[in-house]
């Protein structure tokens, strides 16, 4: 580190050993403290979930906010289970169509942007993009009309097709960095050796660009996983809601019975567990995805 001369410390310090040492470690604990108030104010939300779902009812709103793990009711985990555990498993069936019809489509989109030639590319590319400018809210009437002129309506193809296409700007996008990145060589030598364009996707292109296919996959099971305005204005049969609108309609079945306190907050966790498992054990792939393909963007 770089010290300031001497002439330019203040007059009190000039002459004083130790002082530039002094000065760098009371930054270094305002950073540290900093740093721990951030951290408390981010996971005691999580925590707090946590401990009262363990509580009874009586047990919630008796006790303080800071009075944390002092009951472990495992009940409440079985009344929350019995109540969301379809609409979870409604949500992964979304989720994993979604997935393989947005991502298919996006890594098409971006293929076709990044190693493909045809007039417009360019302003087709900016056109496409410039759909992330446009609000989700804006397109909720249109596409409402949209799923009823189709007759999809109350059925999962309205959830599963809104969400392949809402995803496909930001993932051709992402895409296409990192498809640009691969050696034209590469790709030029299996098309002599007789591939087609849809064979170099398949064995090359999609081998080299796993991190960023999972990056797009996470992506949009996040979206699915977190969106409650739309299932609830698609899908009216309660054997086919996702688990955020779910959640809701659990806790909305006990009114103003505050003895299931402790029930509510354990469906939050199980509708919750499983994008932090999720992110845990696939954070790799999804920065890894992200950076490498943002050095093309």
């Amino acid at each position: 580190m770089i010290e300031a001369p001497a002439d330019r410390l203040p007059a009190a310090a000039r002459g004083r050993p130790g002082w530039g040492a002094r000065r760098r470690r009371r930054y270094a604990w305002l950073t540290a403290a900093a740093g721990a108030v951030l951290v408390v104010m981010t996971y005691f939300p999580t925590i707090f979930v946590l401990s009262n779902s363990l509580k009874s009812g009586q047990g919630i709103f008796s006790s303080s906010v800071f009075s944390l793990f002092t009951q472990f009711d495992y009940h409440n985990y079985l009344t929350a289970w019995s109540g969301v555990s379809h609409q979870l498993l409604n949500t992964i069936i979304v989720a994993a169509a979604s997935i393989v019809i947005g991502v298919t489509a996006a890594a098409l989109g971006a293929y076709a942007f990044s190693q493909l030639r045809f007039r417009g590319k360019s302003l087709l590319f900016m056109a496409y993009v410039a759909l992330l400018l446009i609000p989700w809210t804006l397109t909720l009437i249109p596409l409402f009309l949209t799923i009823q002129k189709l007759h999809f309506f109350n059925t999962w193809w309205a959830l599963i097709l809104p969400y392949a296409a809402s995803a496909q700007p930001l993932l051709v996008l992402i895409f296409r960095g990192f498809f640009e990145q691969i050696p034209h060589e590469l790709l030029e030598s299996a098309r002599v050796d007789g591939c087609t364009e849809r064979q170099v996707l398949a064995r090359i292109v999609v081998p080299l660009t796993r991190p960023v296919l999972m990056t797009g996959a996470i992506l949009v099971m996040i979206n699915v996983w977190g969106d409650y305005l739309w299932p609830t204005i698609v899908i009216q049969d309660p054997s086919k809601i996702t688990i955020s609108a779910g959640v809701q309609e659990f806790v909305g079945s006990f009114g103003t019975n505050l003895s299931q306190g402790g029930a509510v907050f354990a469906a939050f966790v199980i509708a919750t567990a499983p994008m932090f498992l999720l992110i845990g054990f696939t954070m790799r792939y999804f920065v890894s995805g992200l950076t490498e393909g943002a050095t093309k963007l």
